[in-house]
């Protein structure tokens, strides 16, 4: 392939490329969260220009890794978000309940 497309090495590339992967990924079985596996198969796939020299391919690659980052973006900000607001809305009511009746038992002792 024409090194005009990218700016970096090869090298370079694949390795920022397995890195995304390796995070990504691991955020995913950390979180479990749909854009970090969306991200995780996008990112390297940007390697693939380097097996095919042809154009055509190249700015398929190059619509489906926009497509795939539009794709996360939503993600992140509609599913993936309703899944942590009841964790965090239920913790929080724990955290209130278990904190109002020492506040109660403070108030009962200093009078």
């Amino acid at each position: 392939m024409d090194n005009s497309y990218f700016p970096i090495r090869i090298e370079v590339h694949m390795i920022l490329a397995l890195l995304a992967l390796l995070v990504f990924g691991m955020q995913f079985i950390r979180f479990r969260k749909s854009h970090h596996l969306v991200l995780a198969i996008a990112l390297p796939c940007t390697l693939l220009p380097y097996l095919f020299d042809n154009q055509t391919f190249f700015y398929a690659v190059g619509v489906a890794e926009g497509a795939a980052l539009v794709l996360s973006l939503i993600l992140a900000y509609t599913i993936d978000r309703d899944k942590t607001a009841p964790a965090a809305s239920s913790d929080s009511d724990d955290a209130a309940e278990t904190q109002a009746p020492a506040k109660t038992d403070e108030g009962e002792k200093g009078e």
